[in-house]
């Protein structure tokens, strides 16, 4: 479900025929988004106001989070305003006749290659992209039928790819959640089922998670996801990072986050928005 706005530019990273231009196009159907390059290079467009949203994958269900985008938006200067998940069938694909034996290197972005373990299976050399679209792009613009890309098959397609061999993730319920960031947050809403989205790092001592997310279940609050994760430079100390159903300015979510800021290090609120359907594998 889109934000209920409709923006008049909306960038994301890597090349076009990437999955995260298809989750732009799906979020904002009206609009025609275009690449900013890195993921820095689409926060950096959205905080300086060159782009009014920034589209980025954060959860994958088979690789999980998005260290890349959790990282950017840890401080919650730029708020997720919406989301989307599509599925993810991802092929090999590569040049006109190359075959599963013939390619001996393969490349995509490290997340893609994660979610294709059982396939690679330590048969290939694996190469990180920055996207699986640019993946498919290095491989066309190379021109050696010894290297092939991780992508989607618009992404083959679009770079003259052949498609060899197609649905190669480990599990075929491989979804991938994106968010799209905005310079300010969208306001409670009636008729909408929101989300809110938060990172709260917790004191150093047993008990403190269960401590700190207590209040929620006390203000009648429902947890739709809980994620740790290490806090860069910080060895050995993790973050959470948490779903909650409820729009941050609803007052009973209001008093249960308050709560939970007086029995937290850090709390930073990532956001309100509308929470997106979850579709199943086609």
């Amino acid at each position: 479900m889109a934000a209920p706005t409709t923006p008049t530019t909306v960038v994301y990273p890597g090349s076009a025929g990437s999955y995260t231009s298809e989750a732009a196009e799906q979020l904002y159907p009206d609009v025609e988004a275009t690449s900013a390059g890195s993921f820095v290079d689409v926060f950096n467009a959205v905080r300086d106001g060159s782009a009014e949203i920034g589209v980025l994958p954060i959860e994958n269900t088979l690789a999980g989070i998005v260290a890349d985008t959790c990282d950017l938006i840890a401080d919650g200067v730029l708020p997720i305003v919406a989301e989307t998940v599509i599925h993810i069938p991802h092929c090999l694909a590569g040049l006109p006749g190359a075959t599963t034996t013939s390619i001996t290197r393969v490349h995509s972005h490290p997340v893609a290659l994660a979610q294709c373990r059982t396939f690679l299976s330590g048969h290939y050399e694996e190469i990180g992209a920055a996207t699986t679209a640019d993946a498919a792009r290095i491989v066309a613009e190379h021109g050696d039928a010894t290297w092939g890309a991780i992508a989607s098959p618009t992404a083959a397609r679009r770079f003259g790819l052949e498609i060899i061999e197609s649905d190669i993730s480990d599990h075929p319920d491989n979804m991938t959640r994106f968010v799209a960031i905005a310079r300010d947050p969208l306001p409670d809403a009636a008729g909408v089922h929101w989300k809110t989205a938060l990172r709260v790092v917790t004191g150093h001592q047993p008990g403190a998670l269960h401590e700190a997310i207590e209040p929620l279940k006390y203000h009648g609050v429902n947890m739709v996801s809980l994620h740790s994760r290490p806090i860069p430079g910080e060895p050995w100390r993790y973050q959470f990072l948490i779903d909650i159903e409820g729009h941050r300015d609803n007052p009973q979510v209001r008093r249960a986050l308050d709560d939970v800021e007086s029995r937290t290090a850090v709390l930073a609120i990532l956001g309100s928005f509308p929470a997106a359907e979850r579709p199943t594998a086609e």
